[in-house]
């Protein structure tokens, strides 16, 4: 037998040896391999199946509420709710509810609409519009100490001015003047360094320092 011959003799009894040693192991690495890939096509299905249903749900709600069938849009948003709960297309349709629900005078309705969002969704970048409008609708339905509770802690970014002009309003509504001008000034000079419309927070500010001065 040549030399050339026994290496390759050689090298093929050490590749069976491998194989033995190492087979299982690689067959179960390439099985895992192909069905790790074959797991991650059926995610991006199901994802994108789930964001066909939240969609074609979506657009019922606002065909029911254009139709001016508010219970028929709160129905189908439960619906919508079991079946694709944490979809941004859910939190949208409860927030389209939601304004329904203020333009037709039923305030305490439609908090309830925001609260539970705030509960059960995964809002993301939506939670900061939905707890400044709760916020809102506490303070218009004599609720103060709850608004400012729903915005405790510190603005989220793109909203401070926003954010601070609600808790100024909230803080008035307690009669807590001092604390309420100065989230009014915070707010203004936020919107200053924005280059936003400054008239009314300059208006709601003139107006807590007069009723400050009448205190005294």
């Amino acid at each position: 037998m040549s030399v050339e011959m026994y290496d390759e003799h050689e090298q093929s009894q050490r590749v069976q040896h491998w194989l033995r040693e190492n087979g299982l192991s690689l067959i179960m690495g390439v099985a895992l391999a192909l069905a790790a890939i074959f797991g991650w096509r059926q995610y991006l299905e199901y994802q994108s199946g789930q964001a066909h249903l939240a969609s074609d749900y979506y657009t019922a709600v606002q065909l029911e509420l254009e139709e001016d069938r508010l219970e028929d849009a709160i129905a189908q948003h439960q619906v919508m709710r079991e079946s694709v709960p944490s979809h941004s297309y859910t939190v949208l349709a409860g927030m389209l509810i939601a304004a329904r629900q203020v333009e037709d005078g039923a305030l305490q309705p439609a908090i309830d609409q925001y609260r539970d969002l705030l509960a059960n969704q995964e809002l993301e970048s939506l939670e900061p519009i939905a707890r400044l409008r709760l916020a809102q609708l506490l303070a218009a339905t004599d609720q103060a100490s709850e608004g400012i509770a729903v915005l405790v802690g510190d603005a989220p970014f793109g909203f401070e001015a926003l954010w601070l002009e609600t808790r100024g309003d909230l803080l008035l509504d307690q009669g807590q003047l001092q604390p309420a001008e100065q989230a009014y000034q915070q707010a203004l000079d936020q919107l200053r360094g924005e280059g936003g419309n400054i008239r009314i927070l300059e208006t709601k500010l003139n107006a807590v320092r007069s009723s400050e001065t009448e205190v005294s």
